[in-house]
Parts: C-alpha cells; sequence; structure tokens
C-alpha cells in the first residue's frame, strides 16, 4: 500500500512540474438554497468535454493554458441553462450558481450543448430521477413514493399491484442496497411494502444503478438505490406541509448562519388509527389500528472553503396494535429503521476531494404481547456500526481516480425473547446474538483515450469475517464507451457483486423476515453480469434515448423450506435451501426532460429463471416469482401554464408466475369433511401465469400564488378505467350453475379499482 501511494504522490506533483495546466474547481450549487447539485454537468464547449459534478456538489477541470476564452456550459435537469466565460491563466476556484425552472417550459437553446452525458460517459444501467419529477406523478392516496416511482423505470419490476416493493433484472428484493445519505435501509417499507419510507419533501436526489455498478458500491447483487436528503435551504427560512388521504406531513428548512450552515426537518403521520378509535362507539370494548410515522432531519456546517460537516439522521416506525382495556390486554406488533450519518468534506488540493462518514443504522423487529401483569416480547433485527473513506481525485479532463475503503460491524439479533411476570423474569431459551466484521477497498478510473474510445476500470476487494468462517473475494468493475459521431454511442459493462447478507423468507417479503449473516453453512451469494447497449441523443440532445441487453449469472441464491418456523429457531441455517439463477432481456428507454410537454417511455423483454436444489422434481429450473416478458410504462407530464400541470401514467405487465394445484386427494381421518379431508397437490413450482397487469393514472394540479404562500392542489385518479387487476389466486369450493352442484374452481382475487385522491399543500 506505501507504494501506492508514493506512486500516487509522484503523479500529483508530475502533473504540475511537467505541463502548463490550470485548474478550474467548485461546487454547483442552487441559486436560491445553496444545495450542493449533484450530478450537474460541467461543459467546456471550446474542447467538446465536460466533466460532472460528484454526489456533494464539487467538479474539477484541469484545462491546458490558453489566451483564448474559454466558455463553459452548465446544465442540470429543471434548471436554466448558464454559460460561464473567462480567460485562463492559472488555477480558478469557481462555485456555480443555477437558476430553478420556475416552470418546465422551454429553456433558452443554445445549439448542441445540452446534458450529453447520456452518449459522452462510460455510465450505462443509471438514471437518475430528480425529486421534483418524482412529486409530479400521479400516486394512490395521494403519498408520491420514490420506491413506486422506480417500477416505471425499464428493468424494475413491481411485486404485487400498488405496493412499494421492486425488482431489478431478474433478482430479489433482498438482492436491492438501498441508501438513505449513505446509511443502509434494512426494510425501506411502511405498512407491509404499501409504501417506502422515504417522504419525497425531504429527498434531493435519486440515483439507480442497474448493472456497471462503480467500484464503491458493494454487498448486493442487483441494484444500488442512492437517495440523497436535502442539505436544507442556506439563505431563507422555507416550509412545506400537506394533507393527504392517509397522512400529513410537514417540512422546516432554513439558514442557522445564513451562507454557513442550515438545517431540514421533516415529518409525517399517518392517522386512520386516530380517526377509527375516535368514531368507536364502544371504546371500553378495545381498539386498535395501524399506523406508521418518520422523521427526516438534516444539519450541515461550512466551516471552511475546504471543509464541510454533514449530520443527517432518519427515525421511523410502523405499529400494528390491538387493545381490551377490559382484561388489560394489549397486543402489538412494530418495525422501525433508525439511521444516523456523519460526513466531513474535504479539499485538498484542486484536484483532491475527500468524504470521510461515520454511519449507525438500526433496524428492529418486535412482536409484545400483554395481560394483566405479564408481559413478553420477541426482537429481531440488525445493527450496523460503519465507517468509510473515499477519495475523488482529477489528474486531468480525461482521467478521473476514485479509491476507499470501508468497514462495517454488523450485529445479527436473531431471535431474542424477554418476558416478566409482575417483576419477576420468564425464562426464555437464548439465541446468541451474531457479530460479523465487513471490510472492503477500492479503486476505480474513468479515462478518455481520444473522443471515441473511454474506459472505466476498477476492482473492489471485499473481506468478511464471521466467527471461524472469512471470505476474501476481487470484484472486477469495466465499462467501455465508443462513440460513433457526437449524438451516439455503443456502450459495454462486466460487474461482479458479492452479497453477504441473506433475507430468509418463506413467502412475501414482510417485517416478520430475518437478516441472517453468511457463514460456514450459508455461502455469499454472487453474481456476474455483462451488457451491452447502444445510446443515442435526438433534436440537439432534447431526447435521450438508449436500447440495453444484459445477461446475469447468479450463485448460491438462496430459499427457505417450506413450513419451517424462521423465530425462534437456533439452527435456521438447517432451514435453508441454495441454488442458482439466471436472468437476461433487453430494456428501451426514451426521455425528454425539458419543455412543456417531458416525460419518458420504458419497455423491457426479460427471463429470469431459478434452479433450488430440493424444488421441483430432479430440481429442474422454473421462472422466478415476478419473471415478466413484458414490461411497459408510458409517464407523461404536461404544463399548461404556471397554474395548471397535468400528469399521466400508463403500465402494462406479464402476469407474476405462480404455484398452483395439480389434482386434489383425500385424507379419510377428517371423516370426508368437504373441505378439511382434501390436500392439494401442487406442480411445478411457478409454472403459471397471472393474467396480465395494466392501469392508467391521471393527476392534475393547481398552484395558485399569494405573496410568500403557494397553496397546491392536486387530484390524483389511480385506476382510471377501474380495471380488476390479479392479487392472488386461490383454489375455492364454488358453485356452479352448470352442473348446480359446488366444485372446485380458480378464484382470482383483486383488490384496488379506481380510488380517486384529494391533496392539498402549502408552500412557504
Amino acid at each position: 500500500m506505501k507504494y501506492f501511494y508514493f506512486f500516487f504522490i509522484l503523479s500529483v506533483f508530475s502533473t504540475s512540474l511537467f505541463s502548463q495546466t490550470h485548474t478550474i474547481s467548485g461546487y454547483a450549487l442552487d441559486e436560491k438554497s445553496s444545495e450542493a447539485l449533484i450530478g450537474c454537468n460541467v461543459y467546456v464547449n471550446n474542447l467538446k468535454k465536460g466533466t460532472s459534478t460528484n454526489a456533494y456538489g464539487f467538479y474539477s477541470i484541469t484545462l491546458p493554458e490558453s489566451k483564448d476564452s474559454v466558455e463553459l456550459i452548465i446544465s442540470y435537469i429543471g434548471y436554466d441553462l448558464k454559460i460561464i466565460r473567462f480567460i485562463l491563466t492559472s488555477d480558478i476556484k469557481l462555485n456555480i450558481t443555477l437558476k430553478p425552472t420556475s416552470e418546465q417550459l422551454e429553456q433558452v437553446e443554445i445549439k448542441g450543448v445540452r446534458n450529453r452525458e447520456n452518449v459522452e460517459s462510460t455510465k450505462m444501467s443509471v438514471i437518475e430521477l430528480p425529486a421534483k419529477q418524482i412529486k409530479e406523478l400521479p400516486a394512490i392516496f395521494g403519498e408520491k413514493d420514490v420506491l413506486k416511482a422506480l417500477v416505471l423505470l425499464p428493468g424494475v419490476q413491481s411485486g404485487r399491484e400498488a405496493f412499494a416493493g421492486f425488482y431489478v433484472r431478474g433478482g430479489g428484493s433482498d438482492q436491492n442496497l438501498v441508501l438513505l445519505d449513505e446509511a443502509v435501509l434494512y426494510n425501506p417499507f411502511h405498512l407491509f411494502n404499501f409504501f417506502s419510507v422515504f417522504n419525497s419533501d425531504a429527498i434531493k436526489n435519486v440515483q439507480l444503478i442497474k448493472g456497471g455498478f462503480p467500484a464503491q458500491y458493494g454487498g448486493r447483487l442487483s441494484s444500488i438505490v442512492d437517495i440523497s436528503l436535502k442539505d436544507g435551504n442556506a439563505r431563507e427560512y422555507h416550509g412545506e406541509g400537506g394533507i393527504g388521504f392517509i397522512a400529513s406531513r410537514l417540512t422546516v428548512e432554513g439558514p442557522i448562519i445564513k451562507d454557513k450552515s442550515s438545517f431540514m426537518i421533516s415529518g409525517r403521520r399517518t392517522y386512520l388509527d386516530l380517526l377509527v378509535n375516535a368514531l368507536n362507539p364502544n371504546p371500553e370494548d378495545g381498539g386498535g389500528g395501524v399506523y406508521f410515522y418518520d422523521l427526516n432531519t438534516k444539519l450541515n456546517y461550512k466551516i471552511s472553503e475546504n471543509d464541510r460537516v454533514f449530520v443527517s439522521g432518519y427515525f421511523g416506525k410502523d405499529v400494528l396494535y390491538s387493545e381490551i382495556p377490559s382484561d388489560s390486554m394489549l397486543f402489538q406488533i412494530d418495525w422501525g429503521n433508525k439511521t444516523l450519518t456523519s460526513r466531513w468534506n474535504h479539499i485538498f488540493t484542486k484536484k483532491l476531494f475527500s468524504n470521510t462518514t461515520f454511519i449507525y443504522n438500526d433496524y428492529l423487529f418486535r412482536i409484545i404481547i400483554e395481560r394483566g401483569n405479564t408481559e413478553a416480547k420477541l426482537l429481531s433485527g440488525i445493527r450496523d456500526v460503519s465507517g468509510k473513506i473515499d477519495f475523488d481525485y482529477y489528474p486531468s479532463l480525461r482521467h478521473k481516480i476514485k479509491w476507499g475503503f470501508h468497514h462495517t460491524y454488523h450485529t445479527f439479533i436473531p431471535s431474542l425473547v424477554k418476558g416478566t411476570r409482575g417483576t419477576t423474569p420468564i425464562p426464555f431459551p437464548e439465541y446468541p446474538q451474531k457479530f460479523v466484521n465487513h471490510s472492503a477497498g477500492y479503486i476505480n478510473s474513468d479515462y478518455s483515450f481520444s473522443d471515441v474510445i473511454s474506459l472505466n476500470s476498477g476492482l473492489r476487494v471485499p473481506f468478511y469475517k464471521y466467527k471461524n468462517f472469512d471470505y476474501l473475494n476481487f470484484e472486477p468493475r469495466l465499462a467501455m464507451k465508443y462513440s460513433l459521431n457526437q449524438t451516439s454511442s455503443i456502450k459495454l459493462s462486466y460487474t461482479r457483486m458479492d452479497q453477504f447478507v441473506q433475507l430468509v423468507t418463506s413467502a412475501q417479503e414482510t417485517p416478520l423476515d430475518l437478516w441472517v449473516p453468511s457463514s460456514d453453512k450459508i455461502k455469499p451469494q454472487n453474481a456476474d453480469q455483462a451488457a451491452i447497449g447502444y445510446f443515442r441523443n435526438f433534436n440537439d440532445n432534447k431526447y435521450e434515448s438508449s436500447f440495453e441487453t444484459y445477461y446475469k449469472k447468479m450463485n448460491n441464491i438462496t430459499e427457505y423450506k417450506e413450513g419451517a418456523d424462521i423465530f425462534l429457531n437456533p439452527n435456521i441455517e438447517d432451514f435453508i435451501l441454495f441454488g442458482e439463477g439466471w436472468a437476461y432481456g433487453g430494456e428501451f428507454f426514451i426521455r425528454k426532460n425539458e419543455g412543456r410537454v417531458n416525460g419518458w417511455i420504458g419497455y423491457t423483454l426479460s427471463w429470469s429463471m431459478r434452479q433450488i436444489d430440493g424444488f421441483n422434481i430432479g430440481n429442474e429450473p422454473y421462472p422466478a416469482k415476478y419473471d415478466r416478458r413484458h414490461d411497459l410504462s408510458v409517464v407523461a407530464f404536461y404544463n399548461f401554464n404556471k397554474k395548471w400541470s397535468f400528469s399521466a401514467v400508463f403500465v402494462y405487465g406479464t402476469g407474476n408466475s405462480v404455484t398452483l394445484p395439480v389434482g386434489r386427494f383425500s385424507d379419510p381421518s377428517y371423516g370426508w369433511d368437504p373441505y378439511f379431508s382434501w390436500y392439494s397437490d401442487y406442480g411445478y413450482r411457478n409454472s403459471f401465469k397471472m393474467q396480465s397487469y395494466n392501469r392508467l393514472d391521471l393527476g392534475i394540479k393547481k398552484t395558485v400564488v399569494k405573496k410568500r404562500f403557494t397553496f397546491v392542489e392536486s387530484f390524483d385518479i389511480y385506476n382510471v378505467y377501474n380495471r380488476r387487476n390479479p392479487f392472488f389466486l386461490m383454489n375455492d369450493k364454488m358453485y356452479d350453475p352448470k352442473t348446480n352442484s359446488e366444485k372446485w374452481m380458480l378464484r382470482q382475487f383483486s383488490i384496488f379499482g379506481v380510488i380517486p385522491t384529494i391533496n392539498f399543500s402549502i408552500i412557504f
């Protein structure tokens, strides 16, 4: 390692000594709030080359000295273009501010210089969604949901109707790494996966990575969802509140010291339980309900021009309870996440940027039963303490290097039972906690050999240790871009990913599922993924499009033996089955980011298969549960004027795979009971397809500005034409008028028809 630092330092000095260059560096910021702009494009028009800001809004460009004027063109979705011209005779520190576009009308046209990152960068299988666009989507019950927005993108599939669970390129839901300000969220859902834990009012940016993973990311096989919270307005106090069908929310942000430090705090809570209990005519007979709340907070402080610190946190919980006061009885299930992230940004030189992060995150699930003076609790969860340091180095306009080191100390709580009768503890079997160390070092280089060929190469080296089991692996990362011309390119990528934590579940993922670590009995999952794509921009870069094909091979994937107990099982590893999976397909995506009319179309053609030892006769492969041949999403936004805007979403998908009985047999010990004496004989796993799914959602929004207040009324219609989409299938005895008798028939259950929702918000 010491030789690496020696050659790195040597390269820094050699760049300065033997080349006549100067560096322009700084931050790209929102003009009104001083929020850092992530992924903002800084384009050198003279050289037809550019860069983009990092996760903290920092950029660095090194150019040859010239007596000619340098023209920088800065662009970002939802902001006006900006042009800066100057003579470069020395290093310049330049903080750039962009003005938000008040409404998405046509921006000033500058031919050929709009965002060209789609065709010029080595990135592929990456899509970013600004929070502003997510909030424009029509939503069920008025809750604008980050994760539900992701399923409208190609390569991402929803689980069940209206639920926020998602599956990427044939992987499982536990194979998605969800990050909030760099903290891992092990359960990013509320209300049994119905909503995500992300309050859209507190979100700044959402990035989805499906393949071509940069080396700084690891730990999951299928995707990275990297979500950034707002830093807080450093110039003015602002707030936003809203009342919806099932929840209310409030966000407040503002400067602590103007242009130096700021805060953001955002909270929301559902209130159906309060309404139900308030309307209960006999509260003495008992009551109950289900609700969730979450709170996002963030502070940041600019210590100097080269140093900034950030502290952010998330605190959320779901509660399902039932109580009978007359019997002094309470039954409660609750689960929730807590995260705390502290970060320090430091600029060593105009070319070298670092970020040091400390993270605490905790996911806990509990069952509580109380009766009289007796109480019993069952707990399960996972707790992480992490530290990481990352460096961004910009040797030249053609070259970026990123490297770092991460370490996490995991504490797994598989099952913990506590009980008291009065003040006397009740003895229960003890299930020991599991302690794991997980480290990784990485390096990533993005280099442009010419205007035609660019190569992004990286290596991640994870090291994992649990008891006497340790694991060291090498994860190569490779991406290449070949430009056909100024508007189109071909890209290739290959990545290898490892996953050391497994979600143990016997059915649809719920809060009752358990996270368990890899061990000598549970091998780490791994996946190799290769992709090739054609990328093209149209109409002076107003439209960006791509077509990608991919193949992914997954090893050591897990399934749980059906019928086995998950909780209070000291030998849970013995009930896990192992196998392999593979997924492949093609994805088409076209998007228009600006103008009065904008939106996107995404289409996916895909296959996803599994082969698990112990499933099916002869362990034959079978379709994954969410193997869908076709998925189509059409998203459109139309701004009539400053007051009125319209949005529409249409989705179509092939039906989910299900396992159904192929016959029935009786058990005489039940006395030939018409229901209980019959058992189902199931066929091959997931060998049947449900009906296809399709839905149209519409939304209209009215915005009225009165002095310092902005009033927003939203009217959304979910499932406009009341399509009865299948939710699940069940065999049931039903009356058959043809035979005038009862017979076993397959019955489809649907949950959501047409649902209109009104939402009121105020911005101040």
